[in-house]
């Protein structure tokens, strides 16, 4: 229902042309969870103008406006061939794919969970050259090599950014 408002609300500014800088109030030193309470008040209030300002802040922030987008989220290698087998191979997959996705986010300073850059698949060709499915035991060692060289400092790096910057922003 609030997703449905906010469509109906955004749309109505978009096609009466809400503009101007006279009502915008400043979001930019809102927390993540201020700004969602400061959205649902304007959705309950009607508040198109407010809640045009608020969307302008999250959508500079990267923050999601719909409970839908959480899904990419969540995205994991697929089970499939070497990644299928039992042993280490899917949670070395898994970790590479996570740690590439959390050092382009750090490049790009953005506060969007790092699986929403991109799918598994995706990555596996970008930085093995082959589809899962297609993984062998040299593809394996180049991800292990990977993980190796460059999680931890990665992650303790993602972590700091997410709490400096991000703060609760999903």
């Amino acid at each position: 229902m609030f997703a449905k408002m906010i469509t109906g609300l955004a749309a109505g500014l978009v096609l009466a042309g809400a503009g101007g800088a006279a009502w915008a109030v400043d979001y930019s030193a809102a927390s993540a969870p201020e700004l969602s309470a400061a959205a649902i008040a304007a959705v309950e209030a009607e508040d198109a103008d407010k809640l045009l300002a608020i969307m302008q802040e999250m959508q500079s922030r990267s923050m999601y406006f719909f409970e839908g987008d959480e899904a990419l989220c969540r995205r994991e290698p697929p089970k499939v061939g070497l990644l299928a087998k039992p042993g280490f191979n899917f949670g070395t997959a898994r970790t590479a794919y996570e740690t590439f996705n959390m050092s382009q986010r750090l490049e790009e300073q953005t506060c969007t969970c790092p699986q929403a850059a991109r799918s598994f698949e995706e990555f596996s060709v970008e930085f093995l050259g082959v589809m899962p499915e297609d993984i062998s035991e040299t593809e394996m060692a180049k991800l292990r090599e990977y993980n190796i060289a460059n999680k931890n400092d990665v992650y303790r790096a993602y972590r700091t950014f997410r709490n400096d910057s991000c703060r609760d922003a999903p």
